[in-house]
């Protein structure tokens, strides 16, 4: 059973192809890269995996089950979404942040509070930031909380979208070395949506390269680098990495 499935999926806007003809099975407990240039489609194909949007043609399924879109609330709570930028609530504290998603489902307090608790500790977050809030917070510090979030209801399936590209160089190294550990201590589905090559071939062992929306080359990160499919590819690979 593939844990995320896409059968031959398009999402069009008018006669525009945001995703055409996607067909693609996900590797379970494994994080993919899916790499690409703005409006390559990366990010249409994380809101068509948690019900955000519906595909035009094909059909999209999650966990075994091609996704029932009158009660698309119950998937996203299986799924973590960390994004750019963090998307925290500036009125909340780091505590209600991270434990938001639990409130939703109607997670008592002590059962909430414990699994805040656990996750702070997972990510190094002080235990005296429960009560800070976002804006007191650096811009590491406000993405470990983001995680935090995502991870909350301990989701099979993790969404990235660009979570580290606002982030300077050695606080974006620190934080991939952190998802390398919590993977390595709690395997996950993980898809990351990023444009940096070097990022995808440091976190991911499967890649997935977008181009106009069309699937161009899948595959290891190994096979990628060593057999890149089109000038696109290896003028990637060749730049951000600065292989000759």
């Amino acid at each position: 059973m593939a844990i995320i499935e896409f059968k031959n999926v398009s999402r069009r806007y008018g006669a525009v192809y945001a995703l055409k003809a996607f067909d693609y099975s996900f590797r379970e407990s494994e994080i993919t890269a899916v790499v690409g240039r703005s409006g390559s489609g990366k990010s249409t194909l994380l809101q068509l995996i948690n019900g955000l949007i519906r595909p035009s043609d094909g059909q999209v399924s999650v966990f075994g089950q091609p996704i029932d879109y009158d009660r698309v609330m119950a998937l996203r709570r299986k799924i973590g979404y960390a994004v750019q930028g963090t998307g925290l609530f500036p009125h909340l504290t780091v505590a209600e942040n991270i434990g938001l998603p639990a409130r939703l489902v109607g997670w008592p307090e002590s059962r909430r509070r414990q699994r805040v608790c656990e996750l702070m500790e997972l990510v190094s977050l002080p235990a005296e930031f429960h009560s800070r809030y976002p804006h007191e917070l650096s811009g590491g510090q406000q993405q470990r909380v983001g995680l935090c979030r995502a991870m909350m209801l301990d989701p099979d399936i993790l969404l990235f979208d660009e979570p580290f590209g606002a982030l300077d160089p050695i606080t974006r190294s620190d934080l991939h070395q952190e998802v390398l550990r919590l993977q390595a201590l709690q395997p996950r589905t993980i898809v990351l949506v990023t444009h940096d090559m070097r990022e995808a071939f440091k976190l991911a062992t499967e890649l997935l390269i977008l181009e106009d929306g069309q699937l161009v080359q899948a595959g290891r990160r190994e096979t990628i680098l060593q057999h890149p499919a089109t000038p696109f590819i290896r003028n990637l690979i060749h730049t951000q990495l600065e292989l000759s």
